[in-house]
C-alpha cells in the first residue's frame, strides 16, 4: 500500500508537475509563451508517447510540435533544442545528485569492487556538465573563443556546436538555467529515494544507500538507448550488472518494478492527448511549415 502511494505521489509531483515546471522555465527563458494548463497537458501527452514509442524522445517531438504551433514566427530549431536541453539539465541533475550522495556515503561505497571506475565516470561527467554550462553562459568580451574549437573536424562536434548555441541563448536569462537545474536536483533526488524504497521492498531489506546512489544514474542513463519503450530490456540488463558490481542482488527486479509502474502511469497521458483539439501541426524541419493533421 505504501509503495503504491509513494509511486502515485512521485508520478503526480515529480513526473508531471515538477518536470513541467522545468520545461516551462526553459521555454520561457528562450522566449516561448505557454500557459500552465497547456504545458501540463503537453507534458502528460509527451509521457504517453515516450512510453509507447521506442526510446524516450517520441514524446518530446509531439510536445515541441505544439509549442511551435502556439508560437508562430519563433525558431523551430530553438524550440527543438529546449526539449534536448530539458533532457540534459535532467541528466546533469541526476549525476550531480549522485556525486553528492557518493561524498556523503563515501565510507559505505569505497570498498565496493566496481566503485572506482563508476566514481571516475560520474565525476568526469559532473565536471563536464559544469564546465559546459559555465562556458556557454559566460559573457565574453569580443568573440567567443569556443567557436573556433567547434570548427575542428571531430565526430560529434557539430552536435555540440548546436547544443552550445542553444544554451548561449540563455546567457541573458541565466535564471532559467539555474532554476531548471535546481528543479532537476530536487526531482532526481526524489527519483533516487523512490528507487531505493522499491529496491528495499524487492530485496526484503534496506541495502546501503550509498551503493544505490552510485549505480542509479548510470542505469537510468542506459535506459535512453532506443530499443524498447521506457528503456525496458536495456535497463533490465544494466541494473542487473550494476547491482552485481557493488555486491547487491535483485537489480533487474527493482528496475522492472520501477519502470513498469512509471510506464503504466504514463499511459494515462492518453487522456491528455485526446483532450487536445484537432489542430494542424507544422513540420519540424525545412524552411516552410507543412501541415499534418493529427487527432489530438
Amino acid at each position: 500500500m505504501w509503495l503504491v502511494t509513494a509511486t502515485l505521489l512521485y508520478f503526480v509531483v515529480v513526473i508531471v508537475c515538477l518536470a513541467t515546471w522545468r520545461w516551462k522555465t526553459l521555454l520561457r527563458g528562450a522566449g516561448y509563451v505557454i500557459s500552465w494548463k497547456r504545458a501540463l497537458t503537453l507534458q502528460a501527452t509527451g509521457l504517453f508517447f515516450s512510453s509507447v514509442m521506442p526510446g524516450a524522445v517520441g514524446g518530446d517531438i509531439v510536445k515541441i510540435a505544439y509549442v511551435i504551433r502556439d508560437n508562430p514566427g519563433k525558431s523551430k530549431a530553438q524550440a527543438m533544442m529546449t526539449a534536448l536541453l530539458d533532457r540534459i539539465v535532467g541528466l546533469a541533475g541526476l549525476f550531480l545528485v549522485c556525486w553528492i550522495m557518493i561524498i556523503i556515503n563515501y565510507e559505505t561505497v569505497q570498498s565496493s569492487n566496481g566503485f572506482w571506475p563508476i566514481l571516475m565516470l560520474i565525476t568526469g561527467l559532473s565536471i563536464g556538465f559544469i564546465l559546459f554550462f559555465c562556458a556557454a553562459l559566460y559573457h565574453y568580451r569580443g568573440s567567443d573563443p569556443f567557436l573556433k574549437l567547434f570548427k575542428l573536424r571531430i565526430p560529434g562536434m557539430k552536435f555540440f556546436e548546436k547544443l552550445y548555441g542553444a544554451l548561449r541563448v540563455y546567457r541573458y536569462e541565466r535564471w532559467s538555467i539555474f532554476l531548471s537545474l535546481g528543479i532537476s536536483l530536487f526531482t532526481q533526488a526524489l527519483s533516487l529515494l523512490l528507487f531505493y524504497y522499491i529496491t528495499a521492498k524487492v530485496s526484503g531489506g534496506f541495502p546501503p544507500f550509498g551503493k544505490i546512489a552510485v549505480i542509479f544514474p548510470i542505469g537510468i542513463t542506459a535506459t535512453a538507448i532506443p530499443l524498447a519503450p521506457a528503456g525496458l530490456g536495456v535497463g533490465h540488463v544494466a541494473f542487473d550488472q550494476l547491482f552485481h558490481m557493488v555486491g547487491l542482488e535483485h537489480g533487474a527486479n527493482a528496475f522492472n518494478l520501477f519502470a513498469l509502474s512509471q510506464l503504466f502511469l504514463n499511459l494515462t497521458g492518453v487522456i491528455a492527448y485526446l483532450s487536445l483539439k484537432k489542430i494542424p501541426l507544422p513540420e519540424l524541419s525545412g524552411d516552410e511549415p507543412k501541415s499534418a493533421e493529427i487527432k489530438a
